[in-house]
């Protein structure tokens, strides 16, 4: 509860800010319903939540922003603080400098949301941390663009102590298209981690030193969209790999067929897997996706899930 209340407070901090400035103001809710061979039929709010931004401008365009980001997640029995942070933007953005609890620079991340698609995110089995406390640096050069974050490794779970363990994380991007149809990057993360199952406090929090690296590509091609990540990470000396990809194709104007699929190396000679194929419509007030998943990992699970997605933002 100590997240949620800090979140809010956040939240209503933009909100707060002076009249002259922009705000952008993002709600989002998530649906869902399931039936595993595991655990049988299930129904919850997946997530309620939103986002706020301030921007500053001066004659010389947008100058300082403040962003939160939070959500309520599984039936409202969690909140969790995403995102707070001050930025202060440089000339064309060449440069950007945040301070707060920031979206590190990590992969897909960067331009895409896992967490809202009905399939698994492929950042729960890497125990990928998604933010953490601390400073950011990042901006675009030409085809490149970069992003390298200071932080406590906490990340969405409660501070210890102040600095904390620390951890670096890092990612180099390039689009070499005028269009941006392809991104190509490759990221980097040294340092220590306390991180659950599902990369947020849950209760299961483990710490962990860890060096990592990854590669990601997106793809943008006629009526398909493509997406990759493959990386390693080392972890009590042993190194583990994964491969993700997902695929979004757009049948017909209002029928898009989703697949994604992701191979993991758990230990010397495990690998946990699993694929998933289903369709998405957009209908007047949300959008409906669903689908089968299989998974083989601890144990061999078949899974279909429907789920209800609204998005809805505004600026005032």
């Amino acid at each position: 509860m100590r997240t949620a209340r800090w979140w809010v407070s956040a939240l209503l901090f933009c909100a707060a800010s002076p009249a002259s400035a922009s705000l952008f103001v993002a709600l989002e809710g998530d649906a869902r319903g399931e039936y595993t061979d595991s655990d049988g039929a299930d129904a919850e709010i997946n997530s309620i939540g939103g986002s706020l931004r301030k921007v500053f401008a001066d004659r010389r365009g947008d100058r300082v922003i403040l962003y939160a980001q939070g959500e309520w997640v599984e039936d409202f029995s969690e909140g969790l603080l995403h995102q707070a942070y001050g930025e202060w933007k440089g000339p064309m953005g060449r440069w950007n400098l945040a301070a707060g609890r920031v979206l590190l620079p990590w992969g897909l991340r960067t331009a895409w949301s896992p967490d809202r698609m009905p399939y698994g995110s492929p950042y729960e089995w890497t125990r990928t941390l998604e933010s953490d406390n601390g400073a950011l640096v990042r901006g675009t050069l030409g085809i490149w663009d970069y992003g390298l974050a200071l932080t406590q490794g906490y990340g969405m779970e409660d501070i210890e102590e102040f600095p904390g363990p620390g951890n670096l994380t890092g990612r180099l991007g390039m689009t070499p298209d005028v269009e941006g149809n392809f991104t190509l990057g490759l990221s980097f993360a040294a340092g220590t981690a306390y991180t659950s199952e599902h990369g947020h406090g849950m209760g299961d929090a483990m710490e962990e030193e860890r060096t990592a690296l990854a590669l990601d590509c997106t793809w943008n091609a006629g009526r398909g969209t493509y997406r990759f990540e493959g990386g390693a990470r080392e972890t009590d000396g042993q190194w583990h790999g994964t491969l993700f990809g997902a695929a979004d194709y757009a049948l017909l104007p209002k029928l898009t067929l989703q697949a994604a699929g992701q191979v993991y190396e758990h230990g010397p000679s495990h690998l946990y897997s699993r694929v998933y194929g289903g369709v998405s419509v957009p209908l007047p007030w949300f959008t409906l996706r669903g689908g089968y998943e299989y998974e083989d990992a601890e144990i061999e699970d078949h899974r279909v899930v429907v789920q209800l997605y609204r998005l809805f933002s505004f600026v005032r």
